[in-house]
């Protein structure tokens, strides 16, 4: 979809929410690279805001589109990330219809990250230690050992990853769904079922969900229609004592030459807090237990007053429920460590061939308990008028209306430790010591009046006027309210006389130009007033009492208001050659100002105080997009819809208020927003001398040495303050500012889809352009970690000096570790173009089910996440957020879709 931006970061069982961005980011806030309230959309399903998107059945969508241009005004608050507005099934006129679909999938990585085996891992690590003059933890005969596989106790070769994983998990997909409707009423109803496996061995992580639907609408008399929705969702999430990241992210760093399982089939030793991931990928710590409760119900009523032609009322009130409880149980685990004391050895090789190893409870001291429990309800009501009446050539639609939404949030926790028994795990049967309590609660409300006028002369003459007012809860009552308009034109030119005479190839052509504001009102409520914080731990005097302390106040901000953004687009339709071609273009220009942001070059961090945020903040964020396809029936049999899109986005921050920098270049004003300081590596020292690439010929770190990664001497300042180029050293003015880490600026996207006789094949291409991510993970690497591969291959050695890849290093023992000196060397472009879906369907002649009840029925088969045909790195799939997450995944699937 031209102008969506959709990064998927990880596979996860259900935490695997898309990133989805429309037109890129245009504000402040958020971490880099990373899924953020701040830049996500606003989502509305069937009128109703604030419902999740990740939950709905696809098979309930009816329609789905995305609001971009200052078309979104009429949904003022929160709008000005975009809108994604969704529309569930109805029932139709006509006899019930039942239908049932079903998938299959069969899912295995995409990439995954690769790590040196043991031979490798002890060869680099020897290197180190030989260059800096430490004693090596391997001679050369463990290496070979290591290598040899003969002596698996003493000398193991581990996979970590592999040994984690299996090759292919499931997933499962039902839905059946019943229609229908007569003499003006229509009902809905469906269930649905989904199931997520992992790909852990053990298949600790799941994820099911249970969803029903029901619509009905009612028709009491000719001019009064009700109708009532209820949704709802029972979500289970089930998880080991560890999350993803530390399974996952742990298994590439833990080193090949220790055991994940003994010979004899044991779990081996962790190398620290019990990290063993095989057994922390299990239920041996515990369950981590979440479940979510979603009831989503709507009345509705409309109104078609008969005595005023084309008027109609319509009233909608919604209660949406969401309890969600969480239960983690934690306990120590069992390793077994060794006893080479007891250990026989072959009396020839000396190798030892069986021992009994030591059970040794790890990870925690005491088992725990962590119980969570919250309750959501948001509630809106809409009440609205529209007019439409067409008088001879003109046609307008009037719209008024009133919303009120509110939201009411409240959590409680509780913990207990130093329970005695697994066996018994309620909160009572823990020890009262250390036990602790917390909870909160938070509101939210809004008020809003919609307003909107659109006018059509001969649908070639198009205007129309958007209008929000908004009140948020979270500001003052003298800066509560919001005024959003928008205008839209439209000219449809290829009606006019002059057009169908002299380009009439061109056979729709339609200009268009838009012009809207747009709020947000992000952070928490309440900051226009001065707040107490309050916090537990303190006694007073000799009293071991515990008592609640009231910390000083906050500074509050009286003038805190909306977020503001002016959206500017202008674009045109067409199709040509009578709908055989189309060619669609829209450029945006984005200006989002009195973004809240807090006064860091008043007040820096370093000085402990903090002022409250203000609405002083802007960023421009302007680009294209543009979309083509041909559309042809080649034949009776075969029709061929072929077409791609392609988006560009660039954001430039206006003001944040940051602190001055010594250096202009380091300023992130005039830069995207999350823009990263750091050095540009620009090679490898090859040797000590004045060679071009050697030690000597260039400004280095002090202590460089060949194989370490040259730092480019970017410069200084004079005394006036201008730029001095080039200044012989490498010192912190040196760091430049990278743009391209925290959204990629192009993405574009290849659709075709052919049908041939009952047969129809879907293929999507997708990509994204420059797009920078860390290629590293976890700094303990070397004495305390295994390496990554691409560290290891063509790595910089004494007889191979002209490479790209830095010699042997441990954690952050050198200047230009990621932790040390951050350095474009751990920066990895992810620009790829993906072969992302294909499906292949076979409707079914009806000739073969005719007799049975089935009206229509086809089967399909399908493939996600394909092929990448083109990527700048393998290192980790470019799509996913690094080498230490849960990763993506290829599925292969089919199904059937089958109608009573």
């Amino acid at each position: 979809m031209p102008g969506s931006i959709i990064i998927q970061q990880n596979d996860e069982p259900g935490q695997n929410t898309t990133r989805i961005l429309v037109r890129g980011r245009s504000t402040l806030g958020g971490s880099r690279a990373s899924l953020s309230s701040q830049t996500a959309p606003l989502v509305i399903i069937d009128g109703v805001p604030g419902r999740s998107m990740t939950e709905i059945d696809p098979n309930d969508i009816e329609t789905l589109s995305v609001l971009k241009d200052a078309s979104a005004a009429i949904y003022g608050a929160q709008a000005a990330n975009g809108v994604i507005l969704i529309t569930t099934k109805k029932g139709g006129e006509g006899a019930p219809r039942l239908n049932y679909q079903f998938y299959q999938g069969f899912m295995t990585p995409t990439l995954v990250p690769k790590v040196c085996n043991a031979a490798e891992y002890a060869t680099m690590l020897s290197e180190y230690q030989v260059a800096t003059g430490k004693t090596r933890t391997y001679t050369d005969e463990d290496i070979e050992l290591f290598r040899s596989g003969a002596d698996p106790w003493e000398h193991p070769n581990t996979d970590w990853y592999r040994e984690l994983i299996k090759d292919w998990t499931g997933t499962t997909r039902h839905n059946i769904s019943i229609d229908g409707g007569f003499r003006g009423a229509a009902y809905y109803l469906s269930a649905g079922y989904k199931a997520d496996d992992a790909f852990y061995k053990e298949s600790s992580t799941k994820y099911t969900q249970y969803n029903i639907r029901a619509k009905l609408d009612l028709p009491i008399t000719s001019w009064l229609k009700v109708g009532t929705e209820l949704a709802g969702f029972q979500i289970n999430r089930l998880y080991p004592y560890k999350s993803a990241g530390s399974i996952v992210g742990q298994s590439t760093r833990l080193v090949p030459t220790t055991w994940a399982y003994w010979p004899n089939g044991l779990p081996g030793p962790d190398i620290e807090y019990g990290d063993n991931p095989v057994v922390t990928s299990t239920f041996a710590g515990g369950k981590d237990d979440q479940k979510t409760y979603r009831v989503l119900t709507t009345f509705s009523g409309t109104i078609t007053v008969p005595f005023i032609k084309g008027l109609t009322l319509n009233g909608n009130y919604s209660y949406d429920l969401t309890n969600f409880y969480r239960k983690r149980f934690f306990k120590p685990w069992v390793l077994y460590y060794p006893n080479w004391t007891e250990a026989t050895r072959d009396p020839v090789t000396g190798f030892v061939i069986d021992m009994p190893v030591i059970p040794t409870l790890r990870g925690l001291s005491y088992p725990q308990n962590h119980e969570d429990y919250s309750r959501t309800i948001n509630e809106t009501i809409l009440l609205n008028a529209s007019y439409s009446r067409k008088f001879g050539d003109h046609t307008i639609n009037l719209y008024a209306g009133f919303e009120q939404y509110t939201s009411d949030y409240n959590n409680l926790y509780g913990y207990r430790t130093y329970y005695i028994s697994d066996l018994i795990q309620t909160m009572d049967a823990g020890a009262d010591q250390d036990k602790n309590t917390s909870g909160g609660r938070s509101i939210y409300a809004r008020k809003s009046y919609i307003g909107r006028a659109s006018y059509d002369f001969r649908g070639k003459y198009l205007a129309e006027v958007v209008f929000r007012a908004d009140g948020s809860l979270k500001y003052p009552p003298d800066n509560r309210w919001g005024y959003f308009p928008g205008f839209l034109l439209g000219w449809r030119a290829s009606e006019e006389g002059f057009w169908k005479d002299n380009i009439s190839f061109i056979n729709y052509f339609k200009l268009k130009a838009s012009y809207g504001s747009m709020g947000m009102d992000p952070g928490s409520a309440f900051q226009y007033m001065n707040t107490f914080g309050l916090s537990s731990g303190m006694s007073f005097g000799t009293s071991a009492a515990i008592e609640t302390a009231v910390g000083p106040p906050t500074v509050a901000n009286p003038n805190i208001t909306w977020e503001k953004q002016t959206t500017k687009n202008i674009g045109f339709e067409s199709k040509l050659f009578r709908d055989l071609f189309h060619l669609n273009f829209e450029y945006f220009y984005n200006i989002r100002k009195d973004i809240l942001t807090p006064r860091s070059a008043s007040v820096p961090d370093f000085t402990g105080l903090s002022l409250p945020q203000e609405n002083i903040g802007r960023v421009d964020n302007q680009g294209f997009e543009i979309e083509a396809g041909v559309h042809k029936n080649v034949t009776s049999d075969l029709r061929i819809d072929f077409g791609g899109n392609f988006s560009y986005n660039h954001n430039e921050v206006v003001f944040m208020d940051e602190p001055k920098r010594s250096v202009p270049w380091q300023q992130v004003t005039g830069h995207p927003y999350n823009a990263w300081l750091m050095y540009r590596a620009i090679g490898i020292f090859e040797d000590d001398t004045y060679t071009v690439n050697g030690v000597a010929n260039y400004p280095h770190m002090t202590g460089a040495k060949p194989g370490d990664v040259i730092f480019e001497d970017v410069g200084g300042i004079d005394a006036e303050g201008n730029p001095t180029g080039p200044d012989g050293k490498i010192d912190g003015n040196d760091r430049v500012l990278i743009d391209e880490v925290d959204i990629p600026e192009t993405f574009y996207g290849i659709n075709l889809d052919a049908t041939w006789k009952n047969f129809k094949l879907t293929v999507l291409i997708q990509g994204q352009g420059k797009f920078y991510k860390f290629n590293h993970y976890d700094e303990r690497r070397g004495e305390a970690g295994n390496y990554f591969k691409w560290t290891y291959d063509n790595r910089w050695t004494p007889t191979n000096t002209k490479t790209n890849i830095a010699r042997a290093f441990n954690r952050n023992d050198f200047y230009w570790a990621h932790a040390v000196n951050m350095n474009t060397y751990w920066l990895d472009n992810t620009a790829y173009c993906r072969l992302k879906n294909v499906v292949l369907t076979y409707n079914i002649p009806p000739t073969i089910f005719k007799g049975i009840g089935i009206t229509k029925a086809s089967v399909y088969f399908s493939g996600t996440n394909l092929a990448l045909l083109y990527t700048a790195t393998r290192k980790f799939d470019p799509e996913v957020s690094g080498q230490g997450v849960y990763p993506l995944m290829k599925t292969f699937a089919f199904g059937a879709n089958i109608t009573f």
